[in-house]
């Protein structure tokens, strides 16, 4: 074609469309459906519909809720974060706090009896307060 016909032109949505108040909207409509989600019996489709999000956004604001990890969380609610490298992120950790939470006192006994409270001790304590080990 010689140029003179051009179909309609298309305008660059605005990042800042996507935020408000400094918070990704995806990521917080994801949350408060996910918030729904375990506290009714509402499945993820239905929270994710009443939210104005989608079932893959809302299982992945479950899995972060379930690890806990408010930093996380809240860096996911920034923007700093994508919402599903963050839930990938967090799934073992999940994991880890669930089982944690639901051990009795001599299942975590027994635990430490297995790995060694020296272990416990050098890889979860000492690293958690930003300290370092010297071996």
């Amino acid at each position: 074609m010689h140029g003179l016909i051009r179909g309609p032109r298309r305008h660059r949505q605005s990042a800042r469309a996507h935020f408000r108040r400094g918070q990704r909207m995806a990521a917080k409509r994801a949350f408060t459906a996910a918030r729904m989600h375990r506290s009714s019996n509402m499945s993820l489709q239905e929270a994710a519909e009443s939210c104005g999000s989608n079932i893959t956004y809302v299982a992945a604001a479950v899995r972060l809720l379930k690890s806990e990890d408010q930093s996380l969380v809240s860096a996911v609610i920034r923007g700093f974060v994508p919402i599903l490298a963050a839930a990938k992120q967090a799934r073992q950790l999940g994991e880890l706090v669930a089982a944690y939470r639901s051990a009795t006192a001599s299942d975590r006994i027994a635990f430490a009896k297995v790995v060694g409270p020296d272990t416990i001790f050098d890889t979860v304590l000492v690293p958690a307060e930003g300290g370092t080990v010297t071996v």
